[in-house]
């Protein structure tokens, strides 16, 4: 996954980290309610239910449409398809083949294996193994490489 694609990701999943906003988007899963309904299913004044709202409308994970007097909120699809894109990476177990090694990033000290490893630096004729560009970067600023 991209670092945009991280950003994006870690974006909606901070706009849902809020438990009445977790709530609302589960209330709008299969429905399309009113500002009034929402207010009603979970107990919240209905000026932040509209506040949650809009929030979870600025990130694109809800829509709104209106009919008559009344506004109707449902969820977007798009968002919650890219979490559920990035959960089932984490569910897939990739095997581990015993003739594969176990290796340490040497900046953080995680396990890995050569294959799941982005990112490697070839240093004093060993090759170090990192989780993740930052680790990299930060073995290059302490080896001044």
């Amino acid at each position: 996954m991209n670092s945009k694609a991280m950003r994006d990701l870690t974006k909606l999943l901070k706009c849902l980290a809020h438990v009445k906003r977790l709530e609302i988007a589960c209330l709008l899963h299969g429905h399309s309610l009113t500002v009034s309904q929402v207010a009603q299913m979970t107990g919240l004044r209905q000026a932040t239910v509209s506040q949650h709202l809009i929030l979870l409308k600025s990130h694109l994970m809800v829509v709104a449409q209106k009919s008559g007097k009344e506004i109707y909120y449902s969820l977007h699809d798009k968002p919650f398809q890219k979490i559920a894109n990035f959960t089932s990476l984490l569910t897939k177990v990739r095997p581990l083949h015993e003739s594969e090694p176990t290796v340490i990033d040497p900046v953080c000290k995680m396990h890995l294996t050569p294959s799941t490893s982005r990112y490697t630096v070839e240093y004093d004729g060993v090759r170090n193994y990192f989780c993740g560009l930052g680790c990299k970067k930060e073995f290059y600023a302490s080896h001044k490489i």
